[in-house]
């Protein structure tokens, strides 16, 4: 493989495999069979991308700090992942896998490992003296665990210690279940304060740039009855971290026989986890699925209290050995609950985190995603997704025959009666542990809606399932801009889907400035913004308004009047958490006899929110969008002129626009999430147009690092073909 077009063919396990890069740089893999179609994918990822998938391994298993640098920071995200203990049953979910599976990972991974041993080492590994070990089946299990938690399952159990937070801060409960909607049980004050509560077991800022992670996306499908071309349409923007060299996505092109498969791929497993094929087309979003559940286990001398029996904890020990510093040990605690955070030595209640997909998910993935292809009908891909037990989708479907669907997966636990699943369970209440797990056949799903569209943005999709796995959905602006645009216009083509993904209309501003209109003061920071069209431009001043405007609401009513103002501006400026929620907050604001505008009516707040949000210069929004793209591996620490970061891009959007523009901080550092591709498409052709954020190489000095980078922010797409 090389890094200009030139046609390069490898030796696989049958065959020869041919990599020709095109003209973009994306690499097209053709191969007589599905192990040697696989050697090629492992060659590919292990050329461009070997940084990347090492990294993300050594962080799965608990060993960066061993592996990389002894730095107290390593430490404690190894600490977490061996508390975590995604390896746990590896060795049976490789036992479990059909032989055919195995025998496709088995040549992917060769083909990680010649990769490898054939090219130079790259300068990352040198500098800290890393020698990677030869990839293996276990390895790509190990990236898709990861892959289901970090920053998904794990931004639900955040948001549900926020909600403990609260209780323990004595807010009142009808405040709490108008910010919480769906929480159904009554709230014990008094159990809840036992709590000895371990808030954060991890630097924040690991989460971001280091692992995969998919907060948020759109995708929207079309029926054939309302596109130009008169066959079925899909598009799909999977927003992540978008701060980061390289990016994320690895995207490619397969050819076997008559077949081909194009799309993005995730370096680590052989799947192309978004794209299309000769008969269908599908694109994920985050489903939002409640997937954790956080018990409350009263302890005594490493036993905890069930049924009124006292019983032993499992105790497993781990051992971490950070670099040019002593070996640490430590001890955890699991039962038939989760894993404990705490030590039951000593007497008292502590948290167990049982999350649905912390063992026996990786298997389905790979059956699943690996075999899509094999899929020709929208039926027949629901079927196959909905039982894929981790990450929880939103998958959006389009086939070559003209039907649409959509359909949700994840493993979500059967809780009992009256158990909402936001506050922690008593776990000595046998009668409130799961009953199982759902019936996958219950979960979210449509065919073929009359609309002739459907469209998803991480909203509220419980209408269309049997069971409601989604508690703390998103707000629905994005979705909302999604379908107004698609009702709109009944001759949908790429041209128009394009305008689509970079449509800055605000359904948020356009919902919330009713409010604030009748009370903006005549000056000229009042008139800009009552003048205000709602659309998030670079040089819009009063987009920069609006925004200061809210961010002021948030501290008045959520905080001056609610939790402290410190505490609400460090959540919104500081963690994500606001950034998945804002939707719930936003629904207090629209109810003038909330809870929450008790003491002080609403008009009042607002109004000293306005002074305040009025009273800084205005400025142009994009001013205010400004972000570095760092290096995965170097975390911005080398000087600029090494070329290794991208330094003073803008980032459009926000977070009610279709392309979902995001900046705040993770312990002070600068994060993102941001449409990371996108994807269009027409299944009247053989072909998909794409927009990613970054080049297909990890490599510093090829010329495919940065590529695709001026082009993502300008809108300009390419076609795979």
């Amino acid at each position: 493989m090389h890094e200009n077009t030139d046609v390069f063919k490898v030796r696989a396990v049958n065959g020869d495999v041919t990599i020709q890069r095109n003209k973009d740089g994306v690499p097209e893999v053709t191969a007589d069979n599905r192990e040697d179609l696989c050697f090629g994918i492992g060659y590919a990822h292990g050329y461009d991308r070997s940084v990347q998938m090492m990294l993300v391994k050594e962080i799965a298993y608990g060993r960066a700090s061993e592996k990389f640098e002894g730095s107290d920071e390593l430490i404690e995200i190894d600490k977490y992942m061996r508390w975590l203990n995604l390896a746990a049953d590896l060795e049976q979910e490789v036992a479990g896998l059909p032989s055919d599976i195995l025998g496709e990972l088995e040549a992917y991974a060769g083909g990680i490992n010649a990769a490898v041993e054939r090219n130079r080492r790259p300068l990352e590994f040198l500098m800290v003296g890393y020698k990677p070990e030869p990839w293996n089946i276990k390895d790509c299990l190990i990236t898709v665990k990861l892959m289901g938690f970090v920053g998904l399952a794990q931004a639900q159990g955040d948001m549900e210690k926020f909600l403990i937070q609260m209780v323990r801060s004595d807010v009142d409960q009808a405040r709490i279940r108008a910010l919480f909607p769906y929480l159904t049980e009554e709230i014990d004050y008094d159990l809840i304060q036992q709590i000895n509560l371990i808030v954060e077991m991890v630097p924040q800022r690991f989460w971001q740039g280091l692992a995969p992670s998919i907060r948020a996306s759109n995708n929207w499908a079309v029926s054939r009855d309302r596109t130009k071309s008169g066959q079925a349409l899909l598009a799909g923007d999977p927003h992540m971290e978008v701060n980061r060299l390289p990016a994320l996505w690895y995207e490619m092109v397969w050819k076997r026989e008559d077949r081909f498969t194009m799309g993005i791929t995730m370096p680590g497993v052989p799947c192309m986890i978004m794209g299309r094929h000769n008969d269908l087309a599908w694109a994920g979003t985050y489903g939002f699925m409640d997937m954790i559940d956080w018990f409350i286990e009263d302890c005594r001398d490493e036993e905890y209290l069930y049924d009124g029996k006292w019983l032993p904890f499992e105790r497993r020990t781990e051992t971490i050995r950070p670099r040019k510093r002593e070996p640490i040990t430590l001890s955890f605690y699991e039962n038939h609950h989760g894993i404990l955070e705490g030590d039951p030595k000593d007497p008292g209640k502590y948290l167990a985190m049982n999350f649905t997909a912390r063992t026996r998910t990786g298997r389905d993935v790979l059956e699943g995603m690996m075999r899509i292809d094999e899929v020709k009908t929208v039926e027949e891909a629901q079927e196959k997704l909905r039982g894929i037990a981790a990450p929880t989708f939103n998958w959006v479907l389009a086939d070559r025959e003209g039907s649409i669907g959509y359909q949700m997966n994840g493993r979500m636990p059967s809780r009992p009666d009256g158990i909402s699943g936001l506050l922690p369970i008593p776990g000595w209440d046998k009668t409130k542990d799961w009953q199982g797990f759902v019936d996958p056949a219950e979960l979210p799903m449509c065919l073929n809606p009359a609309e002739g569209y459907f469209g998803t943005a991480n909203d509220d999709l419980n209408e269309y399932g049997k069971a409601d796995p989604i508690n703390l959905p998103m707000g629905p602006y994005r979705a909302q801009r999604i379908r107004q645009m698609l009702a709109e216009n009944d001759r949908v083509d790429p041209e128009y889907i394009k305008k689509m993904h970079f449509d800055l209309f605000s359904k948020q501003a356009e919902r919330l400035m009713p409010l604030y209109a009748p009370l903006l003061p005549d000056t000229e920071n009042g008139r800009i913004l009552k003048e205000w069209g709602f659309t998030y431009t670079a040089d819009s001043r009063a987009a920069m308004l609006f925004e200061s405007v809210y961010l002021n609401t948030i501290l008045v009513v959520f905080g001056k009047f609610g939790l402290g103002e410190d505490l609400v501006r460090y959540i919104f400026e500081e963690t994500g958490l606001f950034s998945d929620y804002y939707g719930n907050f936003d629904d207090v604001l629209m109810d003038e006899n909330s809870p929450w505008f008790q003491e002080v009516n609403r008009d009042a707040q607002l109004t000293e929110a306005i002074e305040r949000g009025l009273s800084v210069p205005a400025e142009e929004y994009g001013n205010t969008r400004k972000y570095d793209l760092t290096n995965i591996f170097f975390g911005g620490k080398l000087p600029g002129f090494l070329g290794f970061d991208e330094k003073n891009r803008t980032l459009a959007g926000n977070r009610a626009t279709i392309p979902q523009g995001q900046i705040f901080k993770n312990a002070g550092r600068v994060t993102t999430f941001s449409p990371s591709f996108r994807m269009i498409a027409e299944l009247e052709k053989d072909e998909m147009w794409t927009n990613i954020a970054g080049g297909p190489s990890g490599k510093r000095f090829s010329r495919w690092y940065k590529s695709g980078l001026d082009d993502w922010e300008k809108g300009v797409y390419k076609l795979l073909r």
